[in-house]
C-alpha cells in the first residue's frame, strides 16, 4: 500500500503498510509483519496491546525490536478486528478452507462483519463459540497453511 524508510537512532528500517483501518494496521518492517493498534495523538488512555517505551536521551542506543503481537509469531491466527458478538461460525476444526472463504460472522458497531481466511489451509483451531462476546485482539480462529512438498 505505502512504503516508508524510517530512521531510529542511526539505523534505517524499511516499512510497508499492507492494510490499514481507522484503528488497526498491518505493517511489514524489514520482513517482519506486525499488527498494530493506531491511537489518536493526545489520547490519554491506550489499549493494553500498545507498547509505550520510556523516554530516552539522544545518546541512548536504538531500542531492541519488540512487539506485543507480531502477526508472524502464529501464522494464520486471526484476531478480532474490533469488539463484538460472534453470530455464526461457518467452519470447524479440520476443515479445508480457501483464501477469502468466510470463516465466521461477527456483529460489531451494529454491523455484520465477515471474517475470512487469510490463505488456503486447514482450520487448526476455533477459539470462540457462537454467541460469545469478544474484545479487539481476541483470538478467533487459526488456519494452518498446507504443508510444502517437493517433487
Amino acid at each position: 500500500m505505502s512504503d516508508y524508510v524510517l530512521k531510529i537512532g542511526d539505523r534505517e528500517y524499511r516499512a510497508r503498510v499492507r492494510e490499514i483501518t481507522s484503528d488497526r494496521a498491518t505493517i511489514v518492517v524489514d520482513d517482519t509483519t506486525y499488527d498494530v493498534d493506531l491511537l489518536e495523538i493526545g489520547r490519554r488512555t491506550a489499549p493494553s496491546s500498545v507498547h509505550r517505551p520510556a523516554p530516552r536521551s539522544a545518546a541512548a542506543p536504538a531500542p531492541a525490536k519488540t512487539t506485543l503481537r507480531p502477526a508472524d509469531e502464529a501464522p494464520g491466527t486471526i484476531l478480532a478486528p474490533l469488539p463484538g458478538l460472534i453470530l455464526r461460525i461457518a467452519v470447524k476444526e479440520g476443515d479445508a478452507v480457501q483464501a477469502g472463504q468466510p470463516l465466521l460472522v461477527m456483529e460489531a458497531m451494529k454491523m455484520e462483519n465477515v471474517v475470512a481466511a487469510p490463505h488456503h489451509g486447514t482450520v487448526r483451531r476455533v477459539f470462540v463459540a457462537e454467541g460469545a462476546s469478544v474484545s479487539e485482539g481476541d483470538l478467533l480462529i487459526a488456519v494452518a497453511r498446507p504443508e510444502m512438498t517437493t517433487l
